[in-house]
């Protein structure tokens, strides 16, 4: 489902499964510009090798080739 965030946003509640393991938790989307750039200040560390292609969309949104939006969500979660 490519609407994920939306959907998220809508309804914060969520499950994970990792590695066998269910867990429960709830979504909040990072609307503060601090802990946005923090979180993606994290995601440029851990995928540096994408940085070249970020860099490339930016500039195709400058000139609304395409649209350049980003978001984060902090998720707390309970072992279910």
């Amino acid at each position: 489902n490519r609407q994920w965030v939306r959907n998220v946003k809508r309804t914060p509640r969520v499950r994970l499964s990792i590695g066998g393991e269910m867990f429960e938790g709830e979504a909040r989307f990072l609307a503060d510009p601090g802990d946005h750039d923090r979180v993606m200040s994290m995601v440029r560390r851990k995928y540096w090798m994408f940085l070249p292609m970020i860099a490339l969309w930016r500039l195709l949104a400058v000139f609304r080739i395409v649209q350049f939006a980003t978001g984060a969500f902090e998720v707390t979660l309970s072992k279910s």
